[in-house]
């Protein structure tokens, strides 16, 4: 397993075990204000988004090469995907500092995804 790949599976693995396991202090750290303040559906919708970070790190130990490979490519839909949603956000008027944070993050996982899939192609040799 490649180092990138390391990195983004210990990553995704934190984040995920932590928004599952307390939404209330993964929001502040997101900046994302308050749980309490997001209403009552707001700690489903966390752990919903945990539970998807804890599947991908998962994926991504996987030892079949072929399956880390579209993990990693599912991984990458799915980030790009959130950078977009945090910017079209930002257009219907969310807090600035709030989405762009969240949008750096899903960018930075895009970017890491990208790494680790250049270096866990087929027939590279680590």
């Amino acid at each position: 397993m490649t180092s990138a790949l390391q990195i983004l599976s210990a990553s995704r693995a934190a984040v995920g075990a932590g928004t599952w396991a307390a939404p209330g202090p993964s929001w502040r750290t997101f900046g994302l204000g308050s749980l309490a303040d997001a209403g009552p559906s707001a700690g489903i919708i966390s752990r919903l988004f945990g539970a998807r970070e804890l599947a991908l790190a998962l994926g991504l130990r996987h030892p079949d090469p072929a399956v880390r490979r579209v993990v990693l490519q599912a991984g990458l839909a799915i980030d790009s995907i959130d950078v977009a949603a945090s910017l079209i956000g930002l257009r219907n008027g969310a807090p600035r500092a709030t989405l762009l944070g969240v949008a750096a993050g899903a960018a930075s996982f895009v970017a890491l995804g990208a790494v680790a899939l250049g270096q866990d192609r087929p027939g590279r040799v680590s």
